[in-house]
């Protein structure tokens, strides 16, 4: 039987169609979905979907691994994969920009880590190009928030005036003109300075995918799980879908620190499990207990 759509995703409940092929794009290598080539024609909806839910590459990828690419048109093609190398040469300079920022404020007292696109692309999709981002998220401890922003103007950044704590550069790149750094002093599932801190405490580095790239620090695997999670539940989109998925089904050995499961990241899990009802009833955390705050 087909899964209903799941509600959470109103961009795609009226298209069934396309909420499967979204469905099995965010799917990693060996998970079953429910889609045959039949549901591609006509593509142009799907496509529409994909490029505003930032799935465009992810959608891709999922092509080329199951054979339907071949059965496009050749100007189809070029452009599809042309998009995936134009993300790659993208993640490859927001990766070196995000640790050379993060290592300035290092040096400068100031712990940072990676977090949502930049970070996933590397630890989940390893640096294939297919996790879309359009900026770089940088997370610190709310006191040294004005440092921050001190220190990054003096490396080459200007505010933005759009939002607080957006941050621009500009780049001699006529691939990538710019890019924009978001720095956050919270986290989707908690905002407590201390929770913050202890997370910026346990940072790791990112898995390196490439000799030239400096060491990009991220969070550990169970705190960007449990963000990702909240995230889902917070913004519902098909990327924090697509990254919780693999954090769900990562087979990597989790950190030995006790977790207990805030709601908001469980009510995450519950929406992922709408989707993908094979996975168990708990998110795989480490020590995990059953308290929810």
């Amino acid at each position: 039987m087909t899964a209903a759509p799941a509600t959470f995703f109103p961009d795609t409940t009226s298209y069934p169609r396309v909420y499967r092929l979204l469905r099995a794009a965010c799917s990693p290598t060996g998970t079953a979905t429910d889609v045959h080539g039949e549901d591609l024609q006509p593509l142009g909806e799907v496509l529409e979907h994909a490029i505003v839910a930032k799935m465009l590459c992810l959608l891709t990828d999922w092509l080329d691994r199951h054979g339907h690419t071949a059965s496009l048109a050749r100007p189809m093609q070029q452009f599809l994969r042309g998009q995936r190398r134009l993300n790659t040469h993208r993640w490859r300079t927001h990766h070196q920009e995000g640790a050379r920022v993060i290592a300035v404020m290092a040096g400068n007292g100031i712990p940072a880590a990676a977090i949502n696109g930049l970070a996933h692309a590397s630890l989940l999709y390893h640096g294939d190009g297919s996790r879309q981002s359009s900026d770089v998220d940088i997370l610190i401890p709310v006191e040294a928030s004005d440092d921050a922003v001190n220190v990054l103007i003096g490396s080459g950044y200007y505010a933005t005036g759009r939002r607080s704590g957006a941050l621009h550069r500009d780049f001699d790149d006529p691939l990538v003109p710019g890019l924009t750094l978001d720095l956050s002093t919270r986290l989707a599932h908690t905002s407590d300075p201390d929770d913050v801190a202890n997370v910026l405490a346990r940072r790791t580095p990112a898995p390196q995918h490439a000799a030239d790239l400096e060491p990009l620090p991220i969070l550990s695997r169970d705190d960007g799980f449990l963000h990702t999670l909240a995230r889902v539940a917070a913004q519902r989109r098909w990327p924090a879908l697509a990254d919780a998925l693999r954090y769900g089904v990562d087979r990597s050995t989790p950190s030995d620190v006790a977790i207990v499961l805030p709601a908001s990241a469980q009510t995450g899990w519950q929406l992922l499990r709408s989707c993908w009802p094979h996975l168990p009833e708990q998110p795989p955390l480490s020590g995990t207990t059953g308290e929810h705050r």
